[in-house]
């Protein structure tokens, strides 16, 4: 609610793409099958732990312009 700093959103960020990367099971992903997602086929968990994993690396920046992660 309201406008929550950059310093307060960061850890929620890096911890739901933590989880992506290391605890996140197919059977948690929702839209994987033709009933429920018409591009249930595109949809990679693969894919989307490695890009966690390459921006939690990497650092999440507090500020927009300076990419320097914290």
């Amino acid at each position: 609610m309201g406008e929550p700093a950059v310093a307060d959103v960061v850890p929620a960020v890096r911890d739901s793409l933590r989880a992506i990367a290391e605890d996140v099971r197919w059977e948690d992903v929702p839209g994987t099958d033709a009933f429920s997602c018409g591009n249930y086929r595109d949809h990679s968990l693969h894919s989307a732990r490695e890009w966690s994993r390459l921006i939690i690396d990497r650092g999440i920046s507090l500020d927009p312009f300076d990419r320097v992660g914290v």
